[in-house]
């Protein structure tokens, strides 16, 4: 099937969902799935690394309180120093930055869910990278792998990924009822008062799917929102910014950053508007 009649290429080529990165040692494409599969998948993605670069590439995972599978077309890769050989890698929820270290002429693909989904998928929660050997894949699973391991492109892997996800992943077999409007406010909402259910529910339930309670879940995505408001306005003084999001002071959010994001407000911002000169 051609790109132009295949539905699914029409979906994942929309520009408002499908972001490019790339700086000359790699080449990111980012889907945000629309329609039924939004409430539970964020992103589909697909990676290369440049097979000219002279030495590995490393880059840290900024925290996001979620999971995802990862898929290693190629020989090998590293997360936070630990090798993995693996073909299919299921991640914890980050409740931390992360570094992945890329050697030359690496190709992934991956799925990020949406906060709490993993456990309706996974039935668990795993506190490290947990990598399935070969004879544990389902025959699904084994099949999209060697399927995107033999695709040419970014675009190709997508849409494996989008059929897998549509045919072969039933998200609404897997997400209990009663866990939907915890799921649904840990996706659209800053006020846990918004939630129709108790304070022990609520506590519970984020234990459950989450593995945290909802004071560091919170602390997590504030440390999200900040990181955003630095990429669009890098110049802005930082304790104004803490007083934006929240903060006691500026001291306040360093501690946070460096706890979260293993980095400070001040070089995060170097990184940014190094990046922009780049652009």
């Amino acid at each position: 099937m051609s790109k132009s009649s295949n539905p699914r290429w029409d979906a994942i080529n929309r520009e408002n969902n499908f972001h490019r990165l790339q700086d000359g040692t790699f080449s990111l494409r980012l889907f945000k799935p629309q329609g039924k599969l939004s409430p539970y998948v964020q992103a589909i993605w697909s990676l290369t690394v440049s097979k000219t670069n002279r030495s590995d590439l490393t880059k840290w995972l900024q925290v996001d309180a979620c999971s995802g599978i990862l898929f290693n077309l190629t020989e090998a890769v590293y997360l936070d120093d630990h090798f993995y050989s693996e073909k299919v890698i299921l991640l914890p929820v980050e409740k931390h930055a992360h570094s992945m270290t890329w050697p030359p002429g690496t190709q992934l693909a991956g799925i990020r869910f949406h906060p709490g989904i993993s456990f309706g998928v996974f039935n668990e929660h795993y506190e490290q990278p947990f990598a399935l050997q070969d004879s544990e894949l389902p025959a699904n699973l084994h099949q999209l792998t060697r399927r995107m391991t033999d695709s040419p492109s970014h675009f190709s892997r997508l849409i494996r990924l989008y059929q897998w996800l549509d045919k072969d992943l039933p998200f609404s077999d897997k997400i209990a009822p009663a866990w939907r409007p915890v799921l649904n406010w840990m996706r659209q909402s800053e006020n846990p008062a918004d939630l129709p259910i108790g304070q022990r529910q609520i506590e519970r339930q984020f234990r459950q799917l989450l593995g945290m309670t909802p004071k560091q879940f919170q602390r997590i995505k504030r440390i999200q929102s900040t990181q955003k408001t630095l990429k669009q306005n890098p110049d802005i003084d930082l304790a104004e910014l803490a007083l934006i999001h929240g903060f006691a002071d500026q001291a306040h959010m360093t501690r946070e950053f460096k706890q979260i994001a293993r980095i400070t407000p001040q070089k995060y911002r170097k990184e940014i508007i190094s990046r922009n000169k780049l652009v």
